[in-house]
C-alpha cells in the first residue's frame, strides 16, 4: 500500500511491479534503482538471519486470496515477523500515518472498497485515525492476519500487539521494532505526560462515577502501557494520591514477577493550581523532583494560601499573584508550566495581543502546555516571540486512566530529576521534542566501548584494565593538559586500523603515531602485552575489534547472545568506516590538498577503492597488449634477411633448372608446390575427434534419489525434469555421431576423388619421372647436386611458410595497435569518471558553505609531477635537471605542465601538455627528435632498448587531479581567497567545515578548536555539531566548553592523570551536577558557557 512513509525507491520498485499503474520510469532512476542492487541483496540477506521475512507477489507464498480478489492492487512485497502461514488466513489490518497526499488516500480506499470483498466478518480495515481499539479485536478468534506499521502503535496497543505476535496469532507487516532498553550512559529521550489527574480530583472521570473507584496499580497500568518513561501527577490543589502511586510503584518495582506490562516509570509530582486573576481564574502545573512526596505539595499550596478545597477546581484558587505563584514554585525547587495555556483556563485563551501584564507573566515561565503548537504563529508578532521563548510541552490532561499517556512530549537529559527537566525546558530549541516517533533512534555505525590493557600510562590501575563507555550520539572527552585525552583517540585510530591512511594524509603524524606505537624502552607508550578492544554496533549487531602488540589474538568477533565469536575481519576499515582526525591532522590537510583529496576518495560517492580496482584490471590487460605487442615485434625482426635468402634460393633454383632437366624438376616442383598447398587432410580428423570427444563429455549424472524424500510430492517433478533432460542429450548425441560419420565419409569421399582425379595421375608421373632423374644421378654418383635442388625446394617451402606467418603477425600487431588506442582512451574515461564523481561529491558537501570552496582540476596536481615522471623513467634526482625540469631557466619537458598554474594556462590545456610530455619522451628515446642533453637523450634510448615496458608506465600515467581550497575571512561577506593565504585559524575553519558536512560513519576530532576564536567555534563546530549528531556518532577531544556546552553533548567524559595512570573521573550528561562542576573548573570559560547557554550558574 502506498503511504508518505515510503521511500522514493521502494515507490519506485513498486511502481515497476504495476501498483499504481505507472508503465514508466525515468532512465535515471531506473540505473539507481538497478544499481542499488549489489547492497539491496545483502541487506535483504541481513534482515533474514534477524528473522524478518520476505516474500514477492512471484513467490510460492504469497496469499492466492490478495492476487485473485486484490489482482493488480495486491502489494509486490509483503515482509514482518511472526507465523508467516497466517498470510493465507485472509484477513488483514491497514495502519498509515495521519498525513497522506491525495494519491494515497485514494489508493488506501480503492485497497480498502476491493479488500472488503475477501470476508468482511473477518477483515479488518482501521484509518490513520482510528487506532485505539483495533488491537484488541485482533486477539478475538476469527481475526487472523493484520499488516501494520509497528510506530503507530500506542498505549495498549504495544502490549496486546507483542502477546499476539508471541503466540502466533497475528503477523507485524512492515514499521520497526520496539525499542529495547535504552543502556548507554548519558542523556536519552524521555517521554513525559505533563499534565494527568486521578480520582483525587473532583472532575475525575469526566462524569463517569465509577472511574473514581480506579486503583493505583490500574492507573499505573494504563501510564506504563501507553509508554510512557515519567508521569507528571497534578491534580487538582492536591497531592493525596502521590506518595499511593508511588509506593504502588516501588512495589511492582520489587515484585519478583512483574506483569506484563510492567515498564520503569518515574513520577514525578505536581499539583495543577488555579491563580485568580483580574481576567479570570488561569490554570498553572507546578512540578518537583521525584523525590519529594505529597507533603511537599500541600506544603507549597500552604504558602498560597490553599488550606483546603483538596481536588476543587471551581472554588478553590490561590491567594498570591500568577507571577509570585510562578516565583514561589521556582524557590521552592519547583518547575512552573502554564497549563493548556491556548486552552480553556490558559493563560493565553483569548490573548491575540501581547499585553504588558501578559509580557511579564511569559516572561516569568520557562515552559508551557501547548494544546495547538501552532496557535500563535499568524498572530501578533510580539506575541508569538514571547510565546516562542517557551519550552513547549504536551499534557493529557487525562481525567480517566486510558487518557493517560494520549498526548505526550520527549525530554533529553540523563535521569528524571527537576533539575535535568529544568536545563532541558530552558534549552528547548535541542532538548525538547512534540512528536510521536522515539527519537532515541541509534545510527547505523557507532562505537559503544573501548578497552585498553596495560599500555605503558593506561590500563594498569590495580592491573585492571581501563575502559570508556560511548554514546550512540555526542561524546566529549575533556580534561587537563597530559590527562591522557588524545590516547584515547590514538588508541581508537590503532585498533580500527585507521592509522594507515596517515601516510598519505598526515605524514608528520604518522611518524608521532609509529613512536606511539612503540615499546616504552624505545620511548613509545606500548608494553608486550598491550591490548586495544574496541566494541562496536553495526546494523544492529556488536563486534568487537582487537589489537596487540604481539599481533595474537583474534581481530574480529561478533556477538552472539553474551558469548563472543570470531569472525573472518575482511577489510575492517572498509565495514567499519570511522573517520579520525587530530589538530595536527588537520593542520596537515589544510598544506596537503591531496591529502584532502584522500578524505573525498573514501566516501562512498566516490569510492576510490572500488575505482582503483576497476582502473589496475583495464592497467593489467593494456599492459600486456604492450608486452604481447613487443613480443609480436620481435618475431617480423628477421623478416628482411628471409626475404633475402628466399630471393637467393629462387634464383639457384632458376639457374639449375636452365641446364637440362630443367622441364622435369620444373615440372616437378609446380607438382610438388600444388601438393603442399592444398588443404591437410588432418583438418577433417581434428574435426571427427573433436564432434566424438564432445559425445564422450556429454554424459548427465544419475539423478540423486538419495538425496530427495519419496513422500515429498516436488521429488516426482524434479525427476521427471531430469529424465527428460537425460532423453534430450541422448538424441543430440547420437545426432552428433551422425555428424562425426558424415565427416569421416567427407574426408573418404575427398581422398579418393584426389586418387582418381587426372591431376594427381599427373603427379604421380612427375614423381615417376623426378625419382628417374634421382636415380640417373646417383648412377653417375652425382646425387649431390639433385638432392641440394631437393633441399632448395624445402627450404623455399619453409621460407614461404614464414613470411606468410608474418604476414598473419602483421595482422594481428594491427588489431593490438586498435586495441590499444581504445584501452589509452578508456583510461581518459576513468579519471573523467573519477573526476566527475569527486567533483559531484565536493558540490554536495560544500554547497554553499559560507566558510569554504572547493574547486577540482582535472590533472591539474603537479605537486609531484616530477618525482612521478622521474620514479617511472628511473631518472636519479638532480640529474638531467635541464632537461627534466629547469625552473630557474625555464626549460625540460615538464617545465610548461609544472608551471602551469602560475602561467594562468587553461585548464582544458592540461591534457595536451600532458600528452606532449609523453610524445616528446617516447620520440627522444627512439632518437626521432633530440632533448635538451645528449646524455638525457642516451639514457632514454637506452632505457627504451633495455626496458621498453617503462614507457607503457608513461602512457598509463596522468597527474592527479587538483583541489582548489579558498576560505572566507568573512563568512557573511561571500569572498573567497586561497587557502595557503589564510592563518591556522582560517586554514583550520575550511578544513573543519568540510569535514563536518558529510558522512553518516562515527567522526571523531582531537581538539578541533585549536586556532579558532569563539565567534568561529560557534558559528562553525557547534551548529555542525547540531547537525551532525543526528545522523552520525560524534566523539570530540576539547578544551573548549563552547563545544560541550552549547553542541549538547549527550555524554561527558572527565578524565584525570593520577599514580601514573590515565583514568576516568566522572562521566555523565550535562544536567548532572558534578559533570558541570568539572567544566566550570577545568576548562576555562566553562561558567560562561553555562551562563550563555541556560542564563543561569546558580543550579549549577
Amino acid at each position: 500500500m502506498k503511504s508518505n512513509f515510503l521511500t522514493k525507491d521502494t515507490k519506485a520498485i513498486i511502481m515497476l511491479c504495476g501498483v499504481f499503474k505507472k508503465d514508466r520510469l525515468q532512465r535515471p532512476l531506473l540505473e539507481s534503482l538497478f544499481g542499488r542492487g549489489v547492497q539491496l541483496g545483502f541487506a535483504v540477506e541481513e534482515w533474514q538471519r534477524n528473522g524478518i521475512w520476505i516474500i514477492s507477489r512471484s513467490d510460492r507464498d504469497y496469499p492466492a486470496r490478495y492476487k485473485k480478489h486484490l489482482k493488480d492492487r495486491s502489494p509486490p512485497l509483503l515482509f514482518g515477523v511472526g507465523n508467516r502461514t497466517l498470510l493465507n488466513g485472509g484477513g488483514v489490518g491497514i495502519v498509515g500515518f495521519g498525513k497522506v497526499d491525495e494519491e494515497g488516500a485514494a489508493f488506501a480506499r480503492q485497497f480498502g472498497e476491493k479488500s472488503i470483498l475477501i470476508d468482511a466478518k473477518r477483515l479488518i480495515l482501521v484509518s490513520c485515525q482510528h487506532r485505539l481499539t483495533w488491537l484488541t479485536r485482533v486477539c478475538v478468534p476469527g481475526y487472523r492476519v493484520c499488516l501494520i506499521s509497528w510506530g503507530c502503535c500506542r498505549k495498549h496497543d504495544e502490549l496486546s500487539l507483542r502477546k499476539a505476535v508471541e503466540r502466533q496469532a497475528v503477523t507485524r507487516m512492515g514499521g520497526r521494532e520496539m525499542t529495547g532498553k535504552w543502556s548507554f550512559p548519558g542523556s536519552k529521550w524521555w517521554k513525559f505526560d505533563f499534565h494527568t489527574h486521578t480520582p483525587m480530583s473532583s472532575d475525575y472521570g469526566r462524569g463517569d462515577e465509577s472511574l473514581k473507584n480506579t486503583q493505583p496499580e490500574e492507573w499505573l497500568q494504563n501510564a506504563m502501557q501507553s509508554g510512557l518513561d515519567c508521569v507528571v501527577v497534578t491534580d487538582h490543589h492536591s497531592g493525596d494520591w502521590i506518595d499511593v502511586l508511588k509506593a504502588k510503584n516501588r512495589e511492582l518495582q520489587q515484585c519478583e514477577t512483574k506483569p506484563d506490562w510492567y515498564r520503569e516509570l518515574t513520577i514525578f509530582p505536581g499539583v495543577e493550581i488555579t491563580v485568580a486573576e483580574s481576567s479570570g481564574r488561569v490554570h498553572l502545573l507546578a512540578v518537583f523532583d521525584p523525590t519529594c512526596d505529597g507533603n511537599k505539595v500541600t506544603g507549597v499550596l500552604g504558602r498560597f494560601g490553599i488550606t483546603g478545597g483538596h481536588g476543587d477546581d471551581q472554588n478553590t484558587s490561590t491567594t498570591t499573584s500568577f507571577l509570585k505563584t510562578v516565583q514561589r514554585i521556582t524557590d521552592e525547587g519547583g518547575v512552573a508550566i502554564a497549563a493548556h495555556i491556548n486552552g480553556a483556563n490558559g493563560l493565553l485563551g483569548n490573548a491575540r495581543t501581547l499585553k504588558p501584564g501578559l509580557e511579564s507573566s511569559l516572561e516569568a515561565l520557562s515552559a508551557a502546555e501547548f494544546c495547538d503548537l501552532h496557535r500563535f504563529d499568524d498572530l501578533d508578532p510580539q506575541l508569538k516571540r514571547a510565546v516562542d521563548r517557551l519550552a513547549k510541552v504536551a499534557g493529557s490532561d487525562a481525567h480517566k486512566p486510558d487518557e493517560i499517556g494520549r498526548y505526550f512530549s520527549w525530554l533529553k537529559m540523563s535521569q528524571p530529576t527537576i533539575e535535568g527537566l529544568r536545563l532541558a525546558l530552558l534549552d528547548h530549541e535541542f532538548c525538547v521534542k512534540n512528536q510521536e516517533e522515539d527519537p532515541n533512534h541509534l545510527p547505523g555505525i557507532f562505537l559503544s566501548k573501548l578497552t585498553i590493557k596495560a599500555m605503558r600510562h593506561c590500563g594498569r590501575v590495580n592491573d585492571k584494565p581501563f575502559f570508556i563507555q560511548l554514546h550512540p550520539h555526542f561524546n566529549s572527552i575533556i580534561g587537563g593538559r597530559g590527562t591522557g585525552k588524545s590516547t584515547v583517540l590514538e588508541s581508537i585510530r590503532i585498533v580500527t586500523r585507521r592509522d594507515h591512511n596517515l601516510a598519505i594524509e598526515a605524514p608528520r603524524v604518522k611518524d608521532e603515531l609509529d613512536k606511539f606505537m612503540q615499546l616504552s624502552q624505545r620511548k613509545g607508550v606500548m608494553l608486550n602485552e598491550t591490548e586495544i578492544l574496541l566494541e562496536l554496533n553495526r546494523r544492529g549487531k556488536n563486534y568487537r575489534l582487537r589489537w596487540r602488540f604481539d599481533g595474537q589474538g583474534a581481530v574480529l568477533e561478533e556477538q552472539n547472545n553474551s558469548d563472543w565469536q570470531v569472525v573472518e575481519p575482511g577489510d575492517i576499515r572498509g565495514r567499519f568506516p570511522i573517520s579520525i582526525f587530530s589538530q595536527k591532522q588537520i593542520n596537515e590537510l589544510a598544506s596537503n590538498p591531496r591529502g584532502l583529496l584522500e578524505v573525498v576518495d573514501r566516501s562512498p560517492e566516490v569510492d576510490r577503492a572500488e575505482w582503483n580496482s576497476r582502473w589496475e584490471g583495464v592497467k593489467s590487460q593494456f599492459l600486456q597488449l604492450r608486452e604481447r605487442r613487443r613480443g609480436l615485434l620481435l618475431q617480423l625482426a628477421g623478416e628482411q634477411e628471409i626475404r633475402a635468402r628466399l630471393r637467393d634460393l629462387e634464383s639457384d633454383l632458376k639457374q639449375y633448372e636452365e641446364k637440362g632437366h630443367g622441364e622435369v624438376l620444373k615440372h616437378y616442383q609446380k607438382r610438388n608446390q600444388q601438393q603442399y598447398g592444398l588443404a591437410d587432410p588432418e583438418v577433417f580428423d581434428n574435426l571427427s575427434s573433436g564432434i566424438r570427444k564432445l559425445i564422450s563429455n556429454a554424459v548427465l549424472s544419475d539423478f540423486p534419489s538419495h538425496l530427495f524424500d519419496q513422500q515429498d510430492e516436488t521429488t516426482a517433478v524434479m525427476k521427471a525434469i531430469h529424465e527428460r533432460a537425460e532423453q534430450g542429450l541422448t538424441q543430440i548425441c547420437e545426432r552428433l555421431g551422425e555428424l562425426a560419420n558424415t565427416v569421416d565419409e567427407l574426408r573418404d569421399k575427398r581422398k579418393n576423388a584426389i586418387r582418381d582425379s587426372k591431376w594427381y595421375q599427373v603427379v604421380q608421373a612427375s614423381e615417376a619421372a623426378y625419382e628417374a632423374l634421382v636415380k640417373e644421378y646417383e648412377e653417375k654418383k652425382s646425387q649431390l647436386s639433385i638432392y641440394l635442388y631437393g633441399e632448395w625446394v624445402a627450404q623455399r617451402n619453409q621460407l614461404q611458410q614464414q613470411l606468410r606467418t608474418m604476414d598473419s603477425i602483421r595482422k594481428e600487431i594491427e588489431l593490438i595497435d586498435t586495441q590499444i588506442e581504445a584501452f589509452l582512451a578508456n583510461f581518459e574515461t576513468l579519471r573523467r569518471e573519477l573526476f566527475e564523481k569527486r567533483k559531484g561529491f565536493i558540490n554536495r558537501v560544500i554547497g554553499t558553505s559560507a566558510f569554504v570552496r572547493m574547486d577540482l582540476v582535472q590533472y591539474g596536481d603537479v605537486s609531484s609531477l616530477e618525482d612521478d615522471y622521474r620514479s617511472i623513467l628511473s631518472l636519479d634526482d638532480g640529474k638531467f635537471v635541464s632537461s627534466v625540469c629547469d625552473r630557474e631557466n625555464s626549460q625540460g619537458l615538464l617545465w610548461e605542465l609544472a608551471t602551469w598554474d602560475e602561467a594562468k594556462t587553461p585548464e582544458s590545456d592540461l591534457r595536451d601538455l600532458i600528452l606532449q610530455i609523453k610524445t616528446k619522451t617516447f620520440d627522444i628515446a627512439k632518437g626521432q627528435v633530440a632533448g635538451y642533453h645528449g646524455a638525457f637523450d642516451n639514457r632514454l634510448k637506452k632505457l627504451l632498448e633495455t626496458q621498453p615496458a617503462v614507457f607503457d608506465q608513461l602512457d598509463v600515467w596522468w597527474p592527479e587531479d587538483m583541489l582548489r581550497v579558498k576560505y572566507s575571512k568573512d563568512p557573511n561577506s561571500g569572498k573567497f581567497d586561497d587557502l595557503e593565504k589564510g592563518s591556522a585559524g582560517q586554514k583550520a575553519a575550511a578544513i573543519l567545515a568540510f569535514l563536518l558536512s558529510h558522512g553518516d560513519e562515527p567522526l571523531i576530532i582531537d581538539q578541533p578548536e585549536d586556532d579558532l576564536d569563539n565567534a568561529l567555534i560557534y558559528d562553525l563546530i557547534v551548529k555542525q555539531i547540531h547537525e551532525n549528531k543526528n545522523r552520525r556518532q560524534l566523539i570530540i577531544v576539547t578544551h573548549n566548553p563552547n563545544i560541550v556546552v552549547n553542541g549538547d553533548s549527550e555524554l561527558v567524559h572527565v578524565l584525570k592523570f593520577e599514580n601514573g595512570q590515565v583514568q576516568i573521573d566522572q562521566q555523565g550528561g550535562l544536567d548532572v551536577p558534578i559533570i558541570r562542576e568539572m567544566i566550570c573548573t577545568i576548562m576555562e570559560g566553562g561558567r560562561q558557557a553555562f551562563e550563555k547557554r541556560y542564563k543561569r550558574i546558580a543550579g549549577g
